[in-house]
């Protein structure tokens, strides 16, 4: 006679698939209602500052002294208020890491116990949901002065392949500039640092250490995130002569660099 051991079950979170983590973290972005919202304001903010400005133009065009005429723009000018969109794309994505904190991520861990599934599931989702709204907003922000600006004697100087590289390349930054904002959340796990450090990264302190530091703090600053990736998207030179690819490249480092901390974080680091 024989007598059989019944085995216990493998845990079904521990052989859970990283595309269920993904669905899941999909949903959970969409279901906060302020997400929705912020998300709705960054894809019309791009838009927004392109009819004001081609109100202004126009407006000019139409005004008797022609001292205050603007005879041309290009497309790069209706792109400047990306730079301004990403402040909200970091607040967005510090707040999507956020979400869970004061221990209910622990449910997420105790269905994918090895843990580093919810951050990559976490950034994609994020990176995919700032891509696709900077590059629809930037795309729609350089469409409209083709309409607001005709019959007047302005010109718009921009043709449909530098439109799409644009459009694509602010949805690029924009994404990236979200995937290192939430790695840096995820790193200090603290609502107000994760909101300060990539806003004084992204804006002070490359101006202090380029206005500071001489030559060589101006080139420095030339390898953060904001003033490597901005080459791409607008007519600004980058201080230490990057071109937009070695830009985004740059941009690309810092976040593999600061989602591997938060990776290690999330996986040997307390709840």
């Amino acid at each position: 006679m024989t007598t059989t051991t019944p085995t216990r079950p493998a845990l079904r979170g521990s052989t859970r698939p990283f595309g269920s983590s993904v669905r899941a973290e999909w949903i959970k972005f969409w279901t906060l209602v302020s997400n929705r919202i912020l998300v709705g304001i960054a894809v019309l903010f791009v838009p927004l500052n392109a009819l004001l400005l081609s109100t202004s133009l126009r407006q000019r065009a139409e005004d008797p002294d022609p001292a205050v005429h603007i005879p041309s723009v290009g497309y790069l000018t209706f792109l400047d208020s990306v730079l301004w969109l990403q402040l909200l794309i970091a607040v967005i994505a510090v707040l999507a890491a956020s979400s869970e904190n004061g221990g209910k991520i622990g449910m997420s861990f105790l269905a994918i116990p090895t843990r580093l599934p919810v951050l990559g599931a976490k950034a994609i989702v994020v990176t995919l949901v700032s891509f696709a709204a900077g590059a629809v907003g930037a795309a729609a922000g350089q469409l409209l002065p083709y309409a607001l600006l005709s019959g007047v004697d302005v010109t718009y100087v921009a043709d449909g392949a530098d439109i799409v590289w644009t459009s694509l390349a602010s949805g690029l930054y924009l994404g990236l500039i979200a995937a290192i904002s939430l790695g840096i959340m995820m790193l200090v796990r603290n609502l107000i640092v994760g909101l300060l450090l990539p806003l004084a990264l992204y804006t002070i302190v490359p101006s202090v250490i380029g206005s500071v530091g001489g030559e060589t703090g101006s080139q420095i600053s030339g390898f953060f995130p904001t003033v490597a990736g901005r080459t791409a998207i607008s007519a600004m030179e980058n201080p230490a002569g990057l071109d937009g690819t070695a830009g985004f490249l740059i941009m690309v480092a810092w976040a593999i660099v600061v989602l591997i901390g938060a990776g290690l974080r999330y996986r040997f680091g307390d709840v």
